[in-house]
C-alpha cells in the first residue's frame, strides 16, 4: 500500500539527470521558443537539430550519472555486507578523484573493523571459557533459568544435588527445573524461588531421609540486563550444602543445653543460700554484709537470667520449647510489664510511656512468653537510649491481629546489621553486655504464635520494633499452635 504522506525521494542517479536537463535541454527549448516568437514561423531544421542535441545530452547525462554513482553503489553494498558480518573490501575506484580517496578510506575502516571483530571474538570466547570454568567447577550447584523456570544452564554439581546424574545438560535444557526434580521438597522450593519477585532471597531445604541428614540453601537472584525490558529476566539459583554447618550448630546447641542445665541447679542453690543469709535465718548480719549480699543477689539474678536464656535457646533449636496458650487480657499484662521497667527507665531519666486503646480483645497466647517479649524489647530500648530520651510502647487493635510497637530515641544501628539482628549471639557493633540472645528469643516466641516481628532503625535516629500476634489461635493435644477464623472476639476493657 502506497503511503501518500511519505516524502518524495529522488536517487542520486535521478538528481544528476534532472540537473543536466534543467541546465542544458531547458535552455535549448527556450531558445527555440524565442526564435518562433520573434520570426513568427517554425524552422523544422532548427527544431530537428535541437531534438538531436537533446537526445545526445540525455545519453551523456545517463553515462555521467552511472559513472558517478557506481562507486557510491559499491560502498553501499559494502556497508550492507558489513551489517551481515562480511568484512571483504570494495574494489578501489580508478577515478583519481575524491571517490578514489573515499574507497581507500573505506577499505582501511573495513580492515580495522575486521581486526577489532576478531579481537573481540577471541576475547569473548576467553571470557566465556573462564565463566564456564568457574561455574562448572563450583562446589555449589548453579542453575540459570528464564522467568518461567526453563533451564538455560546447569552445572554438574546441580545435577548431582537434584539427583540427575544420569541426565546430561542438553536433556534438561529448556525444561522447567521443577519438572524433573525427583524430591518434592526441593521441587517446591525451586518453584517458589523462581516465582518470587524480590531481587534476592534465600531459603533452607531439609532433604534428610532414613537417618541421613542433608540440608541445603536455595539462594535466588533475579538479573535484568540494563538494555532489556522488564519482562526479560534471568533467574540464578545457587544450591549450597549446609549439612556441616547444621551439624556444627547442633553440637553447639547440645553443648549449651548440657552446660546451662548443669549450671542452673548450683546457681539455684547459691541464690537459695543468699536468701537465707539476707533474711538472717543463719544469724545476724551487719549493714555492710547486707550490702554485699544484695550485690551478690543482683549478680546471681543476672547470671541466672543468662543461663535461662541459653537453656531456652537450646530448647528452641531442638524444638523442645512449647507454648502454653491461655486466654490473656493484654489490658492487664502490658501495663503491668511496663510498670516493672519504669524504675529502670527512671534511673536514666528516660520517659517511658504506654499508648494503648481502652478496649482490646482477649487473645489466646502464652502470657509468660508475651511478657518476655515485652521485657526484652523495652529493656533493649532503655539500654540503648541515652539519658533524657523517650521510649514508647504502643498497641493497636487491627481487624485480625494485634500489633505491638516499641519505639526509642536511642542510638539506632546501621542498615547492614538489619539482616542479622534476630540471629543468635548477634550484638550491635560497639555495644557491650548481654549475650545477644534476647532478640532471637523474641523472634522465636512471635513466630511460635504464627506472628511476625520486624525492625526499622537508622543510626543515630532511634529504633522501632514491631510485632504482630494474630487473633484466633488454638493449640491441639500435641502442643501445635494453629489459627482458626472467628467472627467475634471478646473485647477487654481497662
Amino acid at each position: 500500500m502506497v503511503n501518500l504522506r511519505a516524502p518524495i525521494r529522488f536517487t542520486l542517479f535521478g538528481k544528476i539527470i534532472l540537473l543536466v536537463i534543467v541546465s542544458s535541454i531547458v535552455p535549448m527549448a527556450g531558445a527555440v521558443l524565442l526564435w518562433i516568437l520573434i520570426y513568427q514561423h517554425i524552422s523544422w531544421t532548427a527544431l530537428a537539430g535541437v531534438c538531436a542535441l537533446a537526445c545526445i545530452t540525455l545519453v551523456a547525462a545517463y553515462a555521467l550519472a552511472k559513472h558517478l554513482t557506481r562507486p557510491i553503489r559499491a560502498l553501499m553494498g559494502g556497508v550492507e555486507r558489513i551489517a551481515k558480518g562480511d568484512f571483504s573490501p570494495v574494489p578501489e575506484m580508478a577515478t583519481d578523484d575524491e571517490l578514489h580517496d573515499l574507497s581507500l578510506a573505506y577499505n582501511r575502516m573495513v580492515e580495522d573493523l575486521r581486526r577489532f571483530g576478531e579481537y573481540r571474538f577471541d576475547e569473548l570466547v576467553a571470557e566465556k571459557a573462564k565463566t564456564e570454568g568457574i561455574i562448572y567447577s563450583s562446589e555449589d550447584g548453579v542453575v540459570l533459568t528464564d522467568q518461567q523456570g526453563h533451564v538455560q544452564l546447569i552445572n554438574p554439581k546441580a545435577l548431582e544435588v537434584l539427583g540427575l546424574m544420569d541426565e546430561n545438560r542438553e536433556s534438561v535444557s529448556g525444561r522447567p527445573i521443577w519438572s524433573f526434580v525427583k524430591d518434592d521438597r526441593m521441587s517446591v522450593a525451586l518453584r517458589e524461588s523462581v516465582e518470587i519477585t524480590t531481587p534476592h532471597a534465600s531459603r533452607e531445604v531439609n532433604l534428610s531421609a532414613e537417618g541421613v541428614r542433608r540440608y541445603y540453601t536455595v539462594a535466588v537472584s533475579r538479573i535484568t540486563p540494563p538494555e532489556a525490558s522488564a519482562s526479560n529476566v534471568w533467574v540464578v539459583l545457587v544450591l549450597r550444602n549446609i549439612t556441616a554447618e547444621k551439624e556444627l550448630d547442633q553440637l553447639k546447641d547440645d553443648f549449651l543445653q548440657s552446660l546451662t542445665h548443669d549450671l542452673r541447679s548450683p546457681m539455684t542453690a547459691v541464690r537459695g543460700y543468699l536468701q537465707v543469709l539476707s533474711e538472717e535465718m543463719a544469724g545476724p548480719v551487719n549493714p555492710e554484709q547486707k550490702k554485699m549480699l544484695h550485690i551478690m543477689e543482683n549478680a546471681s539474678t543476672k547470671l541466672l537470667h543468662i543461663v535461662s536464656n541459653l537453656l531456652d535457646t537450646a530448647k528452641m533449636s531442638a524444638g523442645k520449647l512449647r507454648l502454653n496458650l491461655a486466654e490473656c487480657n493484654l489490658r492487664q499484662l502490658v501495663p503491668n510489664t511496663v510498670e516493672i521497667l519504669h524504675t529502670e527507665a527512671a534511673k536514666k531519666k528516660i520517659t517511658l510511656t504506654l499508648d494503648m486503646p481502652d478496649e482490646i480483645p482477649i487473645l489466646k497466647v502464652d502470657p509468660t512468653m508475651i511478657e518476655r517479649v515485652l521485657i526484652n524489647l523495652i529493656g533493649n530500648a532503655i539500654k540503648f537510649t541515652p539519658e533524657g530520651g523517650f521510649v514508647t510502647v504502643k498497641f493497636t487493635d487491627l481487624a485480625d491481629r494485634v500489633q505491638g510497637q516499641v519505639t526509642d530515641t536511642g542510638i539506632g544501628f546501621a542498615s547492614e546489621f538489619m539482616s542479622r539482628i534476630f540471629k543468635k549471639f548477634e550484638q550491635v557493633s560497639g555495644t557491650r553486655g548481654g549475650t545477644g540472645l534476647g532478640l532471637a528469643i523474641c523472634k522465636f516466641i512471635v513466630d511460635a504464635h504464627l506472628g511476625e516481628i520486624n525492625v526499622r532503625s537508622k543510626s543515630g535516629e532511634g529504633t522501632t520494633f514491631t510485632f504482630i500476634i494474630p487473633k484466633g489461635l488454638e493449640q491441639n493435644d500435641k502442643g501445635e499452635v494453629f489459627r482458626v477464623r472467628t467472627s467475634a472476639i471478646t473485647p477487654a476493657a481497662a
